[in-house]
């Protein structure tokens, strides 16, 4: 029996060829010089267009998954392949299509291989681009980005797709649309591109299927797989395990770059994760603990007694603070935070209060296997009368507070506390209505980061706070801000978020000029209309 396929040598050397002959480079020092293969990367291209099916001549190969850390080439390579399978493959008419989770991630290497054409004279000859595509009219050939979304993609015929960061693909049924478009065409190619992601949704489904015909677990002949990684076990600080994972360090990715990377990763388990994802292609849990708690047991004023939060109240007492609080929903625990910032002679400090209703706390221990009927006990937990919470009953306790020690300002969660916060402008207090999104909490979670690793703030070793410390995990933006996210945290962070507020609101303000709280309630008391 023949072996169905075979190694087309002359086809090989000329799809490596393809990319200096016709395609130059778009970004950084190397913008409009040729596009020459690293020796890596024309290893791969040789054998994804060099081998072909006996029967007909074909390519073997129909699908490419390309997984690769950061800053190795892979969207300038993708938008090369996307030229070649457009103008060189042999296919009138092909439709090439880059596709993703949204629009706007599908058009990065679209825009990629646009700017080709704007660098190079051979390419600029067969192209008219617009915003919406590139078409070339000697072959009737196009390739155009496309919506994350599968509506509308029912009748596309395409010849190439090139997927973009997969790891973020909410689901299979774009992808699933456009691979079923493909038909018709004689020797489609699926290319994918992307870095490791959470251990969740479509992307993860993708990289573990690659593993597994990799490793020869799954058979299948036509997909051809590269993965670039690091081990879990590797140790991620070292330059050796860089390389491994890194194909082109030293070249597009630079080695003073990952060097800075890793030393502010030793720093933070949150850095420490985004390194292993995005530099070592390792996949990450959904959940990953924020804060390192070896620092966070040394914010503690140098006290190690467990039961030296049972002192701070008295400590505190006439100092100026700023409060924090974040009412339950459902589960949740109501937590009250007084954020003390640092003067010439005293730490920063917080001052804890926490809430459930009682009622409920013989279950949720029970359910929850947390320590709650202990900490009431022990006092470092507080309880409202029934099986809800009852707000009544804080805002008493707010009240004996301002007369304790100078509240400058009270935060509270707009969406969720509009009465309460009423009710307490009208016994005097300065409510803030403090929103949960990037723009309020961005800053003062990095703020606490940073006096966290640098133990900089006193929380008295309190058992609750500590247990919300260890459960935290953030949320990122684009743009790399972060904020403290309940549905990623392993547990309840209530008391880590009302802290973030209570620092937000310290950041924000400065001391009024006039009276504190403490002072007005004090001449209410004494029957002053205030």
């Amino acid at each position: 029996m023949s072996d169905p396929y075979y190694f087309d040598e002359k086809i090989a050397t000329a799809s490596i060829d393809f990319f200096p002959r016709f395609l130059r480079l778009t970004t950084g020092e190397w913008a409009g010089k040729q596009f020459h293969l690293s020796p890596f990367q024309a290893k791969h291209i040789g054998q994804i267009f060099g081998w072909r099916r006996t029967v007909d001549g074909t390519r073997r190969y129909r699908r490419v998954r390309w997984w690769e850390p950061r800053k190795n080439g892979k969207t300038e390579l993708a938008a090369g392949v996307g030229h070649l399978l457009a103008i060189a493959d042999g296919e009138p008419g092909a439709q090439i299509f880059s596709h993703a989770t949204d629009g706007n991630q599908a058009e990065i290497s679209f825009k990629r291989g646009a700017n080709m054409v704007q660098f190079s004279p051979e390419l600029s000859e067969l192209y008219e681009v617009t915003d919406k595509g590139m078409f070339c009219p000697a072959i009737m050939s196009s390739w155009r980005p496309l919506s994350g979304i599968p509506r509308g993609k029912h009748g596309l015929s395409p010849h190439g797709l090139i997927g973009d960061e997969a790891h973020e693909w909410r689901d299979a049924r774009l992808h699933t649309f456009l691979t079923q478009g493909m038909a018709s065409r004689r020797q489609p190619l699926d290319f994918i591109i992307s870095t490791a992601g959470e251990r969740a949704g479509y992307g993860w489904e993708l990289w573990q299927t690659s593993l597994k015909i990799r490793d020869g677990i799954i058979e299948d002949p036509e997909t051809y797989v590269v993965i670039c990684c690091a081990e879990p076990d590797d140790d991620w600080t070292s330059p050796e395990t860089w390389a491994k994972a890194n194909p082109n360090l030293g070249v597009s990715l630079k080695l003073s770059y990952l060097e800075d990377q890793c030393k502010q990763a030793v720093e933070s388990p949150r850095l420490e994760n985004d390194f292993k994802r995005y530099h070592l292609n390792l996949w990450v849990e959904q959940a990953v603990r924020w804060l390192p708690m070896d620092h966070w047991r040394q914010c503690n004023a140098g006290n190690a007694d467990p039961n030296a939060w049972r002192a701070l109240e008295e400590k505190l007492k006439g100092r100026s603070c700023f409060g924090g609080l974040d009412l339950a929903q459902t589960r949740d625990v109501c937590s009250l935070k007084w954020w003390f910032p640092a003067t010439e002679d005293e730490p920063a400090a917080v001052l804890c209060r926490f809430w459930v209703p009682e009622d409920t706390v013989p279950v949720r221990s029970r359910r929850d296997r947390v320590p709650y009927d202990q900490w009431v006990r022990e006092g470092a937990l507080f309880t409202t009368p029934g099986n809800v919470t009852d707000y009544r009953a804080i805002r008493e306790f707010i009240l004996k507070d301002v007369v304790l020690f100078k509240v400058l300002g009270l935060a509270i969660d707009r969406w969720n506390a509009t009465q309460l916060a009423v009710e307490l402008q009208e016994d005097g207090m300065p409510v803030t209505l403090f929103g949960q999104g990037f723009a309020s909490m961005a800053a003062p979670t990095k703020e606490l980061e940073r006096l966290v690793m640098s133990h900089a703030f006193d929380h008295g070793n309190h058992p609750v706070l500590t247990w919300m410390a260890s459960n935290a995990a953030v949320a990122t933006d684009a743009a790399g801000n972060i904020k403290p996210a309940k549905d990623k945290s392993t547990e309840k962070i209530d008391g880590i978020v009302a802290m973030d507020m209570g620092i937000g609101l310290a950041m924000a303000q400065t001391a009024p000029a006039g009276p504190s709280v403490y002072e007005l309630i004090a001449q209410q008391e004494a029957g002053n209309h205030v």
